[in-house]
């Protein structure tokens, strides 16, 4: 009989012994699920987040090409204005800064 109440206490301990491993296997296994789903996680929310800056930035670059461009639009026609002006009125506008330039500095 004390044979048989060794014997069982051995078979609990080897059973013991496995269940501990198993669960010692299941523990890293749940770790290794963890630490993948959270790096897909981080990876997906890294993607997310460079579109929505990529959105933005496309956003800000048409927002300031709208506002820029009616300054632009001014800007070119006032050289075409400059530039088709004649001979004349140029040396009209460069006589006017001349004499401008003269009345301010006294003797230049």
């Amino acid at each position: 009989m004390a044979k048989e109440a060794i014997e069982a206490v051995k078979a609990a301990e080897e059973r013991a012994k496995d269940i501990l491993l198993e669960a010692g296997q299941k523990a890293r296994d749940s770790k290794r699920e963890a630490e993948i789903s959270a790096e897909r996680s981080y990876r997906e929310i890294l993607e997310k987040a460079e579109k929505q800056a990529e959105e933005l930035k496309a956003s800000a670059v048409r927002e300031g090409e709208a506002i820029a461009k009616p300054a632009i639009e001014k800007g070119l026609q006032a050289a075409k204005d400059i530039a088709s002006l004649g001979d004349d009125k140029l040396k009209d506008a460069v006589n006017i800064i001349i004499e401008r330039i003269v009345k301010t500095n006294g003797d230049s």
